[in-house]
């Protein structure tokens, strides 16, 4: 028999939570979905925001970085070395709260109250203004979001 694979949910839509002083979050519950209770999160500090993972899309990473034929090995092992050691861990309660490291939440200035956005197969997790920003500038540069899904044909 062969052992069942745990389902991990897609992450879609936003939501605007508070972050309590102790540097917990609730996942919003249409993302609770399934066994996970661990995730891994990476600072992004180019776009200013917490990449969430959960196993299975962490593993993907690895797995990509691993099969991607067109890095040179001493780029392969300083992308390893730094996305893992940037990497915290976080286990969830039973209350669907994760604690984000203090470390991260100041680098990325991540406190009060913050947007979690749904990327698919990760949770990013935005200080307010930089979200706003964010969408500000994706409104006024490059393809419009309907010009995409004209391309896409959607």
């Amino acid at each position: 028999m062969e052992p069942l694979s745990v389902v991990e949910p897609m992450f879609v839509g936003k939501f605007r939570h508070t972050m309590d002083a102790k540097n917990r979050i609730t996942i919003p519950a249409p993302w609770r979905q399934g066994e996970i209770d661990k995730f891994f999160s990476i600072p992004n500090l180019k776009d200013r925001f917490l990449m969430v993972l959960p196993p299975g899309a962490m593993q993907e990473v690895v797995e990509k970085v691993e099969r991607n034929g067109a890095l040179r090995p001493q780029a392969r092992q300083k992308f390893i070395r730094q996305f893992s050691s940037r990497a915290q861990m976080l286990t969830v309660d039973k209350a669907g709260r994760m604690v984000i490291p203090a470390e991260q939440c100041s680098q990325l200035q991540l406190r009060g109250e913050v947007m979690l956005v749904g990327n698919y197969h990760r949770i990013e997790v935005w200080n307010l203004e930089n979200w706003a920003g964010w969408e500000r500038a994706s409104d006024e540069e490059g393809p419009s979001f309907d010009e995409v899904c004209d391309d896409l044909g959607i």
